[in-house]
C-alpha cells in the first residue's frame, strides 16, 4: 500500500502507473470502503465520547471529502448481544458477570431446545389452530411490530427487550398452556424463525448457527428479509391472552395463600377465610363466571369517558369527564376515578375503539368462549 494507492481508494484519486498491486484488488478494497460507510466510533463511556469524536471529526475533515464526514457513536451496550446491562443513550455500561453468565446460559439453552423441537418435530401436532395458538401467534406478530419500532427508532435496549426476552416469555408460556395437547409444529418453526431474525441485528452469528445449522436454510441469513404478518395484529385476542394470564396468576396465588390463612385461623388468628379447605395432592379445578352484563355505573363511567374523548387529538379531556361525572352524580363515588384511570390505560395500550368495545370482544368474553382457527402460519414467506 502506497500513499498513491491510499488516495485511489479512500478519496477517489487517479489510479497510479506503476502500481503495487493488481487494480482489481484495489477496487474491492475501494468497494467495502464505500459500503461500509459511514463508521460506528466505540465508545465506552460517555466523558470519552467528546475526546474520541472530535479527533474522528478532525481526521475525518483533514484527509477525507466531505461526503465522508459521517459519524455514528456507538456504545458497548449497542449493536451487539453482550452481558451488559446498558441504556441506549450516555449512560455507562455496567458490565455485571452474573448477567454475563444468566446470557451464556440462555443462549445455549435457546440453542438447545430450537435443536431438539426441530428434530422432533414429526412428533408435534399439527392440523387446526386452537385458541392458545391463536393467541400465541398473535403475540408474536406483536413482537414483531415492537421490535422493529424499535429498530427503527435506534432504541437497541428495547429492541433487544422484546425481540429476544419477551419474545422467549411468550413461548414459555405457551408451552405450558398447551401442555396437554402440545404445540403446534407450525407455530414452533415460525417461532424459531422469527426469534432467529429479530436477533439477527444484534447477535449475527447466533442467528446464523440457528438459521443454518438448526433450520438447514441454503442461503445465510443476511440473505433474508425482515418478517412480515399477514395480518393485521387483533389487540382484542392480546388482551384475552393478558387477561387470562393475570386471571390464572389469581387463581395460583389464592391456591397459594388458602393453606397460610387455614393455618394462621388454626391458631386463633382472625382471619377471611371465605374458601374451603381442599387437598393440595388432589388435581382441582375452578369455576369461572362471566357477567353478561356490567354494573350501570361502570357503563356510566365509560360512556362519560367517550362523550370526552377526542378522536382527532386522540386525547380525554379531563375537565370534560369531571363535569359529566357531577352531572351524572357520580363524582362523590370512589369507585369511579380508580376505575376511569385504568381504562385510559386500556385505552393508551391497545386503542380507543378497543377499549370502547365492552361488549362480546371484552377478553373476559374472549377467553370464556374461544373458538376453533385455522389460518396459514407464516410470516413474510418464512413459512408455508
Amino acid at each position: 500500500m502506497t500513499d498513491e494507492v491510499r488516495e485511489y481508494i479512500f478519496c477517489n484519486g487517479p489510479w497510479p502507473d506503476p502500481a503495487p498491486l493488481p487494480k482489481e484488488k484495489a477496487d474491492a478494497l475501494k468497494h467495502e470502503y464505500e459500503y461500509f460507510y459511514p463508521f460506528d466510533i466505540p465508545s465506552s463511556a460517555k466523558d470519552l465520547v467528546p475526546n474520541h469524536l472530535t479527533f474522528a471529526l478532525y481526521n475525518h475533515a483533514a484527509l477525507l471529502p466531505g461526503d465522508k464526514w459521517r459519524l455514528r457513536r456507538r456504545s458497548r451496550s449497542l449493536g451487539r448481544m453482550r452481558p451488559v446491562d446498558a441504556e441506549d443513550g450516555l449512560e455507562d455500561a455496567n458490565f455485571e458477570e452474573k448477567t454475563a453468565n444468566a446470557n451464556i446460559l440462555r443462549v445455549h439453552t435457546h440453542l438447545g431446545w430450537c435443536e431438539d423441537m426441530v428434530k422432533d418435530q414429526a412428533n408435534s401436532r399439527t392440523g387446526p389452530r386452537n385458541y392458545h395458538d391463536t393467541v400465541f401467534k398473535n403475540e408474536v406478530n406483536d413482537l414483531i411490530n415492537i421490535t422493529h419500532s424499535h429498530y427503527e427508532a435506534t432504541n437497541y435496549k428495547d429492541a433487544l427487550k422484546y425481540g429476544f426476552y419477551e419474545l422467549q416469555s411468550a413461548r414459555d408460556w405457551y408451552r405450558e398452556v398447551t401442555g396437554d395437547v402440545g404445540m403446534h409444529r407450525d407455530l414452533v418453526l415460525y417461532w424459531i424463525r422469527t426469534a432467529a431474525l429479530l436477533i439477527t441485528p444484534i447477535a449475527p452469528h447466533f442467528a446464523e448457527q440457528v438459521w443454518c445449522d438448526i433450520l438447514s436454510e441454503p442461503k445465510s441469513i443476511q440473505h433474508a428479509l425482515w418478517p412480515t404478518p399477514f395480518k393485521p395484529v387483533d389487540p382484542t385476542i392480546t388482551a384475552a391472552g393478558l387477561y387470562m394470564r393475570g386471571t390464572i396468576k389469581t387463581i395460583r396465588d389464592a391456591e397459594t395463600n388458602l393453606p397460610r390463612m387455614l393455618q394462621k385461623a388454626a391458631k386463633g388468628k382472625k382471619v377471611n377465610t371465605d374458601s374451603a379447605p381442599f387437598d393440595l395432592k388432589k388435581p382441582n379445578s375452578v369455576k369461572i363466571y362471566v357477567a353478561k352484563e356490567f354494573p350501570e355505573w361502570q357503563n356510566t363511567a365509560v360512556q362519560t369517558v367517550k362523550d370526552a374523548y377526542d378522536e382527532k387529538e386522540d386525547n380525554v379531556d379531563d375537565a370534560k369527564v369531571r363535569q359529566l361525572l357531577v352531572e351524572n352524580g357520580l363524582i362523590n363515588d370512589k369507585r369511579v376515578m380508580p376505575f376511569i384511570q385504568a381504562f385510559k390505560k386500556r385505552m393508551a395500550q391497545y386503542g380507543a375503539q378497543t377499549a370502547f368495545q365492552r361488549g362480546e370482544r371484552h377478553p373476559a368474553r374472549v377467553v370464556a368462549l374461544p373458538q376453533e382457527v385455522a389460518e396459514p402460519c407464516g410470516c413474510g414467506g418464512l413459512v408455508g
